[in-house]
């Protein structure tokens, strides 16, 4: 079976990466979910990184530490040390104090967030390939 055909709705692979770019007003539950969809394609699919650009996923406040917390949480398990994420978010949307990449280490998540394309996916093509931090 072609691993193309059962792509979740806004990903496609690009070389050794898959870019995930969801457009949609949704609840932050719904928001951890589709993105926690499109890590566990990754995994099933050897695909070792993500770029996720998450700059129209609307519908909800400003994550709180609690909730980045638990969905980090979601997405660490959901990797499994597999797939190294890299976000691109709004601005108003990143913890100032970049606590979630934080979070994210500590339960053995590879992952980071910017509000730059070109520094997101730089980020993330020089992480996949050494699966560690830079």
């Amino acid at each position: 079976m072609d691993p193309t055909s059962e792509l979740p709705t806004y990903l496609s692979i690009d070389g050794e990466i898959a870019r995930y770019t969801p457009t949609a007003e949704v609840a932050l539950d719904t928001a951890v979910e589709m993105i926690s969809r499109a890590i566990e394609y990754c995994r099933e699919h050897d695909i070792g990184g993500l770029l996720v650009d998450a700059r129209e996923l609307y519908g909800f406040p400003h994550p709180s530490v609690v909730d980045r917390y638990w969905f980090i949480r979601q997405w660490a398990a959901e990797s499994d040390g597999n797939v190294v994420l890299s976000f691109i978010q709004r601005p108003e949307m990143i913890d100032a104090d970049q606590i979630g990449t934080t979070m994210a280490a500590n339960a053995g998540l590879i992952a980071n967030v910017s509000d730059n394309d070109a520094a997101a996916l730089s980020w993330l093509l020089a992480n996949i390939r050494a699966k560690t931090p830079a």
